[in-house]
């Protein structure tokens, strides 16, 4: 459920004083002195202004708890463990009271051992729909050194300027960066949802939720973040290739009219991505066919004809979600 979260806590300037007289050291050391302290958090402490200073604290969870899957029900465990960081430093933890979240990052992590097919599934997933509520697709990045793009080679992205859905190769990303991957990233293919500081600020501008950690590590705030921002880009429905798919369709009770139409949807979808078809149709009416799709189990994006050692079926990676969040 949860992987990282950043947050900052508002210190006053008296509590770094007794910090550096404790630990005999200058104020631009403390950062140096906290650095790598405690496994999984990150920290640095920067003054704010009118004697009041903040301590930021970036926080793998599952470092930090020594524990892969986390859940609403480890928040007691999680607070406990940032508390000893503050009383480690400051003698008392009374700044967790007033932290502020600023970002949190929702997992669903899918084993998947054929490296083929998890290749294939990220290729498949190039092909979803350019934007979703302002998240734009995602597929590469411009280098700074040589001003050329370069495409992602494990990561597709949806972002804005506040979300990002995404889905990656999670142990093939870790070598890419010359990491060793950890047990519980060996052969996965990760989904996740990013919420940052504009979209959290927005939330509690609009007295949805407040900023704290709590709120977000409900399991029903889990859910609710993936079905509107993985399924909504992802999709649900099994992958096939098009005589699979197309068999579904005529096999269905759906009209003679309606069964072309939806044959005919797939290959525009095939040719380039989810919204390609919107070059010919309404929103209105693609989101009818995607909707006719979801209802046969079929996702709209197929896989390729020509794919090397594709099989003609995939179980969508995401069908188990609800029975492993319950």
């Amino acid at each position: 459920m949860i992987h990282t979260l950043k947050m900052y806590l508002p210190i006053p300037y008296q509590d770094v004083q007794e910090l550096n007289k404790r630990f005999n050291i200058k104020s631009f050391e403390v950062n140096k002195f906290i650095e790598g302290r405690f496994p999984g958090v990150t920290m640095s402490l920067s003054a704010m202004g009118k004697g009041q200073w903040k301590l930021s604290m970036f926080i793998d969870a599952i470092e930090l708890l020594n524990k892969p899957n986390i859940a609403e029900g480890d928040y007691p465990k999680m607070e406990e463990e940032i508390r000893k960081i503050l009383l480690y430093l400051f003698l008392h933890s009374s700044a967790y009271d007033d932290h502020v979240l600023q970002r949190i990052d929702y997992r669903y992590d899918v084993f998947v051992d054929n490296q083929i097919i998890r290749q294939l599934l990220l290729d498949i997933y190039k092909k979803t729909t350019r934007i979703y509520k302002r998240q734009n697709k995602i597929l590469g990045y411009i280098d700074k050194e040589t001003k050329k793009y370069k495409p992602y080679k494990t990561t597709v992205d949806h972002t804005s300027g506040s979300i990002k859905s995404t889905v990656y190769l999670k142990n093939e990303e870790r070598i890419a960066k010359g990491e060793v991957p950890k047990y519980y990233e060996k052969d996965i293919l990760r989904f996740e949802v990013q919420l940052w500081e504009d979209h959290m600020y927005y939330q509690e501008r609009i007295g949805q939720r407040s900023r704290k950690l709590r709120e977000y590590m409900k399991d029903d705030m889990y859910k609710e973040y993936f079905n509107e921002r993985i399924f909504s880009i992802f999709f649900k429905g099994d992958f096939h290739k098009i005589d699979q798919a197309r068999n579904i369709i005529y096999d269905s009770s759906l009209s003679a009219s309606y069964k072309r139409k939806l044959v005919d949807f797939l290959k525009k979808v095939s040719s380039y991505d989810v919204s390609t078809p919107l070059k010919n149709m309404s929103k209105k009416t693609l989101n009818s066919r995607l909707e006719m799709l979801q209802d046969l189990g079929i996702n709209p994006i197929l896989i390729p004809k020509n794919y090397t050692n594709a099989p003609s079926t995939i179980i969508n990676p995401l069908k188990d979600f609800q029975d492993n969040t319950k």
